[in-house]
Protein backbone atom coordinates (compact mmCIF):
# COMPACT_ATOMS: atom_id res chain seq x y z
CA UNK A 1 0.00 0.00 0.00
CA UNK A 2 1.24 3.48 -0.81
CA UNK A 3 0.62 5.61 2.29
CA UNK A 4 0.68 9.40 2.47
CA UNK A 5 0.93 11.74 5.45
CA UNK A 6 -0.75 14.94 4.31
CA UNK A 7 0.13 16.96 7.45
CA UNK A 8 3.31 15.26 8.65
CA UNK A 9 4.61 17.85 11.12
CA UNK A 10 5.24 16.05 14.40
CA UNK A 11 3.62 12.85 13.15
CA UNK A 12 4.32 9.98 15.54
CA UNK A 13 7.50 8.15 14.57
CA UNK A 14 6.12 4.98 16.14
CA UNK A 15 3.02 5.24 13.95
CA UNK A 16 5.14 5.87 10.86
CA UNK A 17 7.24 2.78 11.56
CA UNK A 18 4.12 0.68 12.13
CA UNK A 19 2.66 1.85 8.83
CA UNK A 20 5.86 0.78 7.11
CA UNK A 21 4.82 -2.88 7.41
CA UNK A 22 2.12 -2.16 4.83
CA UNK A 23 4.25 -0.30 2.30
CA UNK A 24 6.14 2.92 1.61
CA UNK A 25 5.18 5.95 3.67
CA UNK A 26 5.62 9.42 2.14
CA UNK A 27 5.24 12.75 3.90
CA UNK A 28 3.89 15.68 1.89
CA UNK A 29 6.59 18.34 1.53
CA UNK A 30 4.19 21.16 0.68
CA UNK A 31 4.98 21.12 -3.04
CA UNK A 32 2.77 19.76 -5.85
CA UNK A 33 -0.23 18.34 -4.01
CA UNK A 34 -1.59 16.75 -7.18
CA UNK A 35 1.52 14.63 -7.63
CA UNK A 36 1.54 13.66 -3.98
CA UNK A 37 -2.08 12.50 -3.98
CA UNK A 38 -2.12 10.80 -7.37
CA UNK A 39 -0.85 7.35 -6.33
CA UNK A 40 -1.73 7.24 -2.62
CA UNK A 41 -3.89 4.31 -1.54
CA UNK A 42 -4.00 5.40 2.09
CA UNK A 43 -3.99 9.00 3.29
CA UNK A 44 -3.60 10.34 6.84
CA UNK A 45 -5.18 13.76 7.33
CA UNK A 46 -5.71 16.17 10.21
CA UNK A 47 -7.90 19.29 9.94
CA UNK A 48 -6.18 21.67 7.52
CA UNK A 49 -7.86 20.40 4.34
CA UNK A 50 -11.47 20.03 3.26
CA UNK A 51 -11.74 16.44 2.05
CA UNK A 52 -14.43 17.05 -0.54
CA UNK A 53 -15.22 16.17 -4.15
CA UNK A 54 -12.57 18.48 -5.59
CA UNK A 55 -9.89 17.18 -3.22
CA UNK A 56 -10.80 13.52 -3.81
CA UNK A 57 -10.74 13.97 -7.59
CA UNK A 58 -6.97 14.37 -7.21
CA UNK A 59 -6.65 11.08 -5.33
CA UNK A 60 -7.75 8.53 -7.92
CA UNK A 61 -6.01 5.59 -6.20
CA UNK A 62 -7.28 6.30 -2.68
CA UNK A 63 -8.81 3.36 -0.82
CA UNK A 64 -8.61 4.42 2.82
CA UNK A 65 -8.79 7.83 4.49
CA UNK A 66 -7.42 7.94 8.04
CA UNK A 67 -8.50 10.81 10.28
CA UNK A 68 -7.43 10.66 13.96
CA UNK A 69 -10.47 12.73 14.95
CA UNK A 70 -13.94 12.09 16.33
CA UNK A 71 -15.60 14.87 14.32
CA UNK A 72 -15.83 14.77 10.53
CA UNK A 73 -16.94 18.24 9.47
CA UNK A 74 -13.83 18.44 7.29
CA UNK A 75 -14.78 15.26 5.40
CA UNK A 76 -17.51 14.71 2.80
CA UNK A 77 -18.54 11.23 3.92
CA UNK A 78 -21.10 10.89 1.13
CA UNK A 79 -18.40 11.51 -1.48
CA UNK A 80 -16.18 8.90 0.17
CA UNK A 81 -19.04 6.43 -0.10
CA UNK A 82 -19.57 7.17 -3.80
CA UNK A 83 -15.91 6.48 -4.46
CA UNK A 84 -15.73 3.36 -2.29
CA UNK A 85 -13.19 4.92 0.06
CA UNK A 86 -13.15 3.59 3.61
CA UNK A 87 -12.88 6.02 6.53
CA UNK A 88 -10.90 5.09 9.63
CA UNK A 89 -11.39 7.50 12.54
CA UNK A 90 -11.80 7.68 16.30
CA UNK A 91 -15.57 7.88 16.24
CA UNK A 92 -17.05 5.30 18.59
CA UNK A 93 -13.69 4.25 20.06
CA UNK A 94 -14.95 4.83 23.60
CA UNK A 95 -12.43 2.77 25.57
CA UNK A 96 -9.40 4.31 23.85
CA UNK A 97 -10.77 7.85 23.99
CA UNK A 98 -11.24 7.67 27.75
CA UNK A 99 -7.49 8.22 28.03
CA UNK A 100 -7.45 11.21 25.68
CA UNK A 101 -7.92 14.23 27.93
CA UNK A 102 -6.63 17.19 25.92
CA UNK A 103 -10.01 18.62 24.89
CA UNK A 104 -11.69 18.75 28.32
CA UNK A 105 -8.48 20.19 29.78
CA UNK A 106 -8.50 22.97 27.18
CA UNK A 107 -12.18 23.64 27.89
CA UNK A 108 -11.40 24.05 31.59
CA UNK A 109 -8.54 26.39 30.72
CA UNK A 110 -10.81 28.57 28.57
CA UNK A 111 -13.41 28.75 31.33
CA UNK A 112 -10.81 29.86 33.87
CA UNK A 113 -9.32 32.35 31.41
CA UNK A 114 -12.71 34.00 30.94
CA UNK A 115 -13.69 34.03 34.60
CA UNK A 116 -10.33 35.41 35.77
CA UNK A 117 -9.88 37.96 32.96
CA UNK A 118 -6.51 36.51 31.93
CA UNK A 119 -6.62 38.40 28.63
CA UNK A 120 -6.54 41.71 30.50
CA UNK A 121 -4.34 40.48 33.34
CA UNK A 122 -1.31 39.03 31.56
CA UNK A 123 1.48 41.58 31.68
CA UNK A 124 3.20 42.19 28.34
CA UNK A 125 4.53 45.00 26.15
CA UNK A 126 1.49 47.15 25.45
CA UNK A 127 -0.24 45.91 28.59
CA UNK A 128 1.65 47.35 31.53
CA UNK A 129 -1.26 48.00 33.88
CA UNK A 130 -0.40 46.80 37.40
CA UNK A 131 -4.04 47.09 38.47
CA UNK A 132 -5.59 44.14 40.26
CA UNK A 133 -9.02 45.78 40.54
CA UNK A 134 -9.18 46.21 36.77
CA UNK A 135 -8.72 42.43 36.44
CA UNK A 136 -11.07 41.34 39.22
CA UNK A 137 -12.85 38.16 38.16
CA UNK A 138 -15.12 35.34 39.20
CA UNK A 139 -14.47 31.83 40.52
CA UNK A 140 -15.79 28.37 39.77
CA UNK A 141 -16.68 27.59 43.38
CA UNK A 142 -20.50 27.23 43.41
CA UNK A 143 -20.65 28.70 39.90
CA UNK A 144 -23.56 27.19 37.89
CA UNK A 145 -22.02 25.67 34.76
CA UNK A 146 -24.16 24.11 32.03
CA UNK A 147 -22.81 21.61 29.50
CA UNK A 148 -24.59 21.16 26.19
CA UNK A 149 -23.57 17.62 25.27
CA UNK A 150 -22.69 15.00 27.87
CA UNK A 151 -20.62 12.48 26.01
CA UNK A 152 -16.96 11.68 26.61
CA UNK A 153 -15.74 15.29 26.71
CA UNK A 154 -18.72 16.64 28.63
CA UNK A 155 -18.51 14.00 31.35
CA UNK A 156 -14.77 14.38 31.81
CA UNK A 157 -15.11 18.16 31.98
CA UNK A 158 -17.92 17.74 34.53
CA UNK A 159 -15.57 15.73 36.75
CA UNK A 160 -12.99 18.53 36.61
CA UNK A 161 -15.62 21.16 37.40
CA UNK A 162 -17.05 19.18 40.29
CA UNK A 163 -13.55 18.82 41.75
CA UNK A 164 -13.55 22.62 41.89
CA UNK A 165 -17.01 22.58 43.53
CA UNK A 166 -18.86 24.16 40.64
CA UNK A 167 -22.59 23.43 40.30
CA UNK A 168 -22.80 21.36 37.11
CA UNK A 169 -25.77 20.59 34.87
CA UNK A 170 -26.17 19.25 31.35
CA UNK A 171 -28.52 18.92 28.41
CA UNK A 172 -28.18 15.91 26.12
CA UNK A 173 -31.25 14.19 24.61
CA UNK A 174 -29.13 11.10 23.89
CA UNK A 175 -28.20 10.51 27.54
CA UNK A 176 -30.84 8.97 29.80
CA UNK A 177 -28.88 7.86 32.86
CA UNK A 178 -28.68 9.97 36.00
CA UNK A 179 -25.33 11.20 37.28
CA UNK A 180 -24.63 11.98 40.90
CA UNK A 181 -24.38 15.69 41.69
CA UNK A 182 -25.10 16.68 38.08
CA UNK A 183 -28.44 18.25 37.17
CA UNK A 184 -30.11 17.11 33.97
CA UNK A 185 -32.04 19.75 32.02
CA UNK A 186 -34.80 18.93 29.56
CA UNK A 187 -34.03 21.70 27.07
CA UNK A 188 -31.28 24.06 26.00
CA UNK A 189 -33.35 27.03 27.14
CA UNK A 190 -33.77 25.55 30.63
CA UNK A 191 -30.01 24.98 30.88
CA UNK A 192 -29.25 28.51 29.70
CA UNK A 193 -31.65 30.03 32.21
CA UNK A 194 -29.99 28.18 35.10
CA UNK A 195 -26.32 28.57 34.08
CA UNK A 196 -23.80 31.39 34.36
CA UNK A 197 -21.21 29.53 32.26
CA UNK A 198 -22.31 27.54 29.20
CA UNK A 199 -20.01 25.07 27.44
CA UNK A 200 -20.88 23.54 24.08
CA UNK A 201 -19.45 20.01 23.92
CA UNK A 202 -21.94 18.23 21.67
CA UNK A 203 -21.17 16.14 18.60
CA UNK A 204 -22.15 17.38 15.15
CA UNK A 205 -23.69 15.63 12.17
CA UNK A 206 -23.67 17.28 8.76
CA UNK A 207 -27.03 18.87 8.08
CA UNK A 208 -28.07 19.27 11.71
CA UNK A 209 -29.39 22.73 12.64
CA UNK A 210 -27.49 24.76 15.25
CA UNK A 211 -28.10 23.75 18.86
CA UNK A 212 -27.28 27.28 19.98
CA UNK A 213 -29.61 29.16 17.63
CA UNK A 214 -30.47 32.86 17.55
CA UNK A 215 -32.94 32.51 20.42
CA UNK A 216 -30.35 30.67 22.51
CA UNK A 217 -27.77 33.38 21.80
CA UNK A 218 -30.19 35.95 23.23
CA UNK A 219 -30.37 33.86 26.41
CA UNK A 220 -26.57 34.06 26.69
CA UNK A 221 -26.78 37.76 27.54
CA UNK A 222 -24.64 38.45 30.61
CA UNK A 223 -23.23 34.90 30.61
CA UNK A 224 -19.97 33.20 29.64
CA UNK A 225 -19.98 30.94 26.57
CA UNK A 226 -17.33 28.40 25.52
CA UNK A 227 -17.42 26.30 22.34
CA UNK A 228 -14.97 23.40 22.02
CA UNK A 229 -17.26 21.28 19.80
CA UNK A 230 -17.91 22.52 16.25
CA UNK A 231 -18.67 25.97 14.89
CA UNK A 232 -21.58 24.55 12.89
CA UNK A 233 -23.46 23.95 16.16
CA UNK A 234 -23.91 27.70 16.69
CA UNK A 235 -25.74 30.46 14.83
CA UNK A 236 -22.45 32.22 14.28
CA UNK A 237 -23.93 35.37 12.81
CA UNK A 238 -26.12 35.86 15.88
CA UNK A 239 -23.20 35.18 18.23
CA UNK A 240 -20.87 37.63 16.47
CA UNK A 241 -23.57 40.29 16.53
CA UNK A 242 -24.07 39.73 20.27
CA UNK A 243 -20.32 40.02 20.89
CA UNK A 244 -20.09 43.26 18.92
CA UNK A 245 -22.86 44.63 21.15
CA UNK A 246 -21.03 43.50 24.30
CA UNK A 247 -23.98 41.34 25.30
CA UNK A 248 -21.99 38.43 26.81
CA UNK A 249 -19.86 38.50 29.95
CA UNK A 250 -17.25 36.55 27.99
CA UNK A 251 -16.84 34.16 25.08
CA UNK A 252 -14.16 31.64 24.12
CA UNK A 253 -14.26 29.56 20.94
CA UNK A 254 -11.84 26.92 19.73
CA UNK A 255 -13.85 26.27 16.57
CA UNK A 256 -15.61 28.34 13.89
CA UNK A 257 -17.91 27.48 11.02
CA UNK A 258 -16.29 26.32 7.78
CA UNK A 259 -12.75 26.18 9.13
CA UNK A 260 -11.29 24.71 5.94
CA UNK A 261 -13.26 26.93 3.55
CA UNK A 262 -14.99 30.31 3.42
CA UNK A 263 -15.49 31.43 7.01
CA UNK A 264 -15.76 34.30 9.46
CA UNK A 265 -12.15 34.04 10.60
CA UNK A 266 -11.42 37.72 10.07
CA UNK A 267 -14.54 38.74 11.99
CA UNK A 268 -13.52 36.49 14.86
CA UNK A 269 -10.10 38.13 14.97
CA UNK A 270 -11.82 41.51 15.12
CA UNK A 271 -14.15 40.25 17.86
CA UNK A 272 -11.11 39.06 19.82
CA UNK A 273 -10.02 42.69 20.17
CA UNK A 274 -12.49 42.78 23.07
CA UNK A 275 -10.72 41.90 26.30
CA UNK A 276 -12.97 39.00 27.22
CA UNK A 277 -13.27 37.29 23.85
CA UNK A 278 -10.82 34.45 23.26
CA UNK A 279 -10.31 32.61 19.97
CA UNK A 280 -7.98 29.61 19.68
CA UNK A 281 -7.31 27.85 16.35
CA UNK A 282 -8.92 24.45 17.05
CA UNK A 283 -6.14 23.44 19.45
CA UNK A 284 -8.24 21.63 22.06
CA UNK A 285 -6.95 18.22 20.98
CA UNK A 286 -3.55 19.45 19.84
CA UNK A 287 -1.14 18.20 22.48
CA UNK A 288 1.94 16.11 21.74
CA UNK A 289 0.69 13.21 23.82
CA UNK A 290 -2.87 13.11 22.48
CA UNK A 291 -1.91 13.55 18.84
CA UNK A 292 0.79 10.89 18.95
CA UNK A 293 -1.52 8.48 20.77
CA UNK A 294 -4.34 8.96 18.28
CA UNK A 295 -2.02 8.59 15.28
CA UNK A 296 -0.60 5.37 16.70
CA UNK A 297 -4.09 4.06 17.42
CA UNK A 298 -5.31 4.75 13.86
CA UNK A 299 -2.13 3.26 12.39
CA UNK A 300 -2.70 0.07 14.37
CA UNK A 301 -6.35 0.07 13.31
CA UNK A 302 -5.27 0.28 9.67
CA UNK A 303 -2.71 -2.52 10.04
CA UNK A 304 -5.30 -4.75 11.70
CA UNK A 305 -7.84 -4.05 8.95
CA UNK A 306 -5.25 -4.76 6.25
CA UNK A 307 -4.20 -8.06 7.84
CA UNK A 308 -7.85 -9.04 8.15
CA UNK A 309 -8.31 -8.40 4.44
CA UNK A 310 -10.66 -5.49 5.03
CA UNK A 311 -8.51 -3.19 2.87
CA UNK A 312 -6.09 -3.79 0.03
CA UNK A 313 -2.65 -5.06 1.04
CA UNK A 314 -0.63 -4.48 -2.11
CA UNK A 315 2.93 -3.64 -1.07
CA UNK A 316 5.65 -1.94 -3.00
CA UNK A 317 9.31 -1.63 -2.27
CA UNK A 318 10.23 1.84 -0.98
Amino acid sequence: MRIGLLEPDGFSEAARMRLGVLGPVEAFNGVDLNRFLADKEVLFVRLAYAIDKVFLSRAASLKVLCSPTTGHTHIDAAELGKRGIALLSLKGETAFLDGIRATPEHALGLILALLRNYRAAFMAPGNGHWDRDRCRGEELYRMPVGLIGFGRVGRRLASYLKALDASVGYYDPNVDVAFAEVVRYQSVSALLAASRVVVLAASHRVGDPPIVDRDAVRLLTGKYFVNIARGELVDEEALLEALCQGALAGCAVDVIRGETGANNGRRWVEAAAALNVLVTPHIAGATYRSMQATEEFIAEKLVAAAHAGAVGTTQEAP
